[in-house]
């Protein structure tokens, strides 16, 4: 059965999406042409997203967790590669238990991401009745396996080499974190970085 407000409107934590793009787009390494050319277009699509996000608002997006998952495994382990298939999957397991779903959208050289890393952590550990998931996107193997040790992260996590999950969840920066419920419904996204505030809000609406 689908809670109330299961197409609620996304919200946009702006400060930390336009921090991830302007260290983007401030790499230190010398960008090829082509490079040049998907970073505008990619902030161009963020001004537009952002612009209807302070306007008319955005609806979340439709997903459907058991297309999806059709044959996919869901994640064991630390990093694992994998996909929305597999993203899917572990929702589609968690519901299947009765329990929400937490999935959190990183990279290693994204500053909020690992700003927000620990407190995601430490709430995890005190909420027994979600599942949380983690997916490196947009990243190298190496960097990505390293930060995952060096912030000790505990729980499964995706290595999304394709960026298939922000597709899916149609979202174009990071972090990005989405809230799926015990039917395995997306209740929310969240772009940007989380606060103590603001994440035990989006807790409240996908426990058991």
């Amino acid at each position: 059965m689908t809670k109330p407000g299961a197409r609620a409107v996304v919200a946009l934590e702006l400060d930390g999406a336009g921090e991830w793009w302007c260290r983007r787009l401030q790499s230190a390494c010398p960008p090829t042409r082509s490079a040049v050319i998907r970073r505008l277009l990619g902030s161009v699509l963020v001004g537009a997203l952002v612009l209807v996000g302070c306007s008319d608002g955005r609806s979340v997006p439709d997903v459907d967790v058991v297309a999806a998952s059709a044959g996919a495994d869901a994640p064991e382990g630390v990093l694992v590669d994998g996909g929305w298939p597999e993203v899917a999957a572990f929702v589609r397991e968690s519901a299947a238990a009765d329990r929400g779903t937490v999935v959190n959208l990183f990279a290693s050289w994204c500053a909020p991401c690992e700003r927000e890393l620990p407190l995601l952590l430490e709430v995890s550990q005190r909420t027994p009745g979600v599942r949380w998931l983690g997916v490196a996107s947009e990243d190298r193997r190496k960097d990505a396996e390293a930060f995952v040790e060096r912030l000790q992260v505990t729980w499964p996590s995706v290595l999304d080499l394709r960026a298939t999950t922000h597709a899916a969840l149609e979202s174009l920066a990071m972090p990005t974190t989405a809230f799926f419920d015990v039917d395995g419904e997306l209740q929310s996204i969240v772009i940007g970085e989380l606060d103590a505030d603001r994440l035990d809000a989006e807790l409240d609406r996908i426990r058991p």
